[in-house]
C-alpha cells in the first residue's frame, strides 16, 4: 500500500465545468486508492459533487466573502499539508490558493488561450485535434499517473432525492414517458431562439403522446413560460435543486438542450442528448462527452466561433448560426431517440 498521499483538486465553477471534472476525480481515486482526496468548489455548485464517493472532503468557496474569505479558506487548506495539487480552473482565485500551499507539488490546466484567440478572432485553427475538456483535465495529472479510462461523467445523489423528484412529478401529473427541453443558456448566442423551440414543441405535441418538461434556472422561468401552450407542457424551470433536476433528467426519454450546464448534467446521468450549438464549436472542447448524443450546428459559417463562452448579441446581426438550425431536423433527432430508446 502506498504512503498516504494528500491531494487537492480545484475547480470552482460552473455546472458544466464541475461535472466535466468528474472523470479526473474518479481517475485520481483509481491512481491513489488510499489517498485523502479533497475538492474546492463554489458553494452554489457543491451539490454536484456532494455525494461523490471518490472524495474525502469538499471545501466550499463563497465569492461574496471576497479576499478575506479566500485568505481564510487558503489558511484552512494549508493546514492539510497537501502533497499534490491539481488546479483545473487556473484563475486568480485558484492560483492564490495554490500559492499558499508551499509544500505541495502542483499542476494546473493550460487553457491554450492563444490557439483559442486565433480560432475566435481570426478563424485560424491551430488545434491539431479536438481534445475534450475532461481529457484536458486528465492531462493535468498525467505525470502523476492519472490516466483516461475512456468513461464518461458522473453524478451521485441519495435515495431521498429520488423520492423528492418522484413527488414533484406526481404533483405535476407526470406519470408516463416525457421529454425534457432546456431552452436557456448563460449567453444569448448560445440560445436557440424561443420561436424555434416553440416550433419543435408543436411538432412534438402533434406527432407524439409524450409530456414535455421545461427546465432551467430561476432567471429562465419566465423565458420558458412562453412555451407553455398545452397541458402536456410542465414548466419546472427555477423550481428544482440541481440534484432534483438531475433525477428528472435521468428519467427522461431524451433532452433537447443548448450548449449549457444542463447538457452536461444530462450526459452525466446517461440521458440521450439532442444538443444545439450556435456561436461555439467542437474545438473548444465542450461537446457532449462520452454520451449518446446528436449535435445540431450550422456548419460552414465563416463567422463561427465568435466567442468561446457566448455573447450577448450576434456581432454581425444575422444570428445565422442558430437561425439556420431548423426545428424539423431537431425533431427528427428526437424521434430517432424515441424510436430506439
Amino acid at each position: 500500500m502506498e504512503n498516504r498521499v494528500n491531494i487537492l483538486i480545484l475547480r470552482l465553477s460552473s455546472i458544466g465545468d464541475v461535472l466535466l471534472a468528474t472523470p479526473f476525480i474518479r481517475q485520481t481515486r483509481i491512481a491513489y486508492p488510499h489517498a485523502r482526496i479533497d475538492f474546492v468548489v463554489k458553494t452554489e455548485f457543491f451539490p454536484l459533487i456532494r455525494f461523490n464517493p471518490h472524495l474525502n472532503n469538499i471545501y466550499k468557496y463563497d465569492k461574496e466573502t471576497g479576499l478575506p474569505g479566500l485568505k481564510e479558506l487558503s489558511r484552512k487548506l494549508s493546514d492539510n499539508q497537501y502533497d499534490l495539487v491539481f488546479d483545473l480552473h487556473n484563475n486568480y482565485r485558484t492560483r492564490y490558493i495554490v500559492s499558499k500551499l508551499n509544500k505541495a507539488r502542483s499542476y494546473k490546466i493550460h487553457k491554450d488561450k492563444l490557439k483559442r484567440a486565433f480560432l475566435v478572432y481570426t478563424k485560424l485553427n491551430f488545434y491539431n485535434s479536438v481534445i475534450s475538456i475532461p481529457q484536458r483535465y486528465l492531462r493535468v495529472g498525467a505525470k502523476e499517473g492519472i490516466k483516461d479510462d475512456d468513461n464518461g461523467l458522473e453524478l451521485f445523489w441519495k435515495d431521498s432525492v429520488d423520492v423528492e423528484a418522484k413527488h414533484i412529478l406526481r404533483k405535476n401529473n407526470v406519470y408516463h414517458d416525457y421529454i425534457v427541453l432546456a431552452p436557456g443558456a448563460a449567453h444569448y448566442t448560445k440560445r436557440w431562439p424561443i420561436e424555434k423551440f416553440d416550433q419543435l414543441i408543436k411538432e412534438l405535441l402533434q406527432s407524439t403522446n409524450k409530456q414535455i418538461i421545461l427546465l432551467g434556472n430561476k432567471e429562465e422561468r419566465k423565458y420558458a413560460s412562453a412555451l407553455v401552450t398545452s397541458n402536456r407542457i410542465i414548466n419546472l424551470a427555477g423550481q428544482l435543486t440541481l440534484l432534483q433536476a438531475a433525477v428528472i433528467v435521468s428519467r427522461a426519454r431524451v433532452i433537447v438542450t443548448n450548449d449549457s450546464g444542463l447538457m452536461h448534467l444530462a450526459t452525466a446521468v446517461n440521458t440521450p442528448v439532442v444538443s444545439i450549438f450556435g456561436s461555439t464549436v467542437k474545438e473548444l472542447g465542450f461537446f457532449p462527452y462520452k454520451s449518446v448524443a446528436r449535435v445540431h450546428e450550422a456548419n460552414n459559417l465563416w463567422c463561427r466561433p465568435c466567442s468561446h463562452i457566448g455573447r450577448s448579441r450576434c456581432p454581425l446581426g444575422h444570428f445565422k448560426c442558430m437561425q439556420q438550425i431548423n426545428s424539423k431536423d431537431v425533431f427528427n433527432s428526437v424521434q430517432k431517440f424515441l424510436n430506439t430508446n
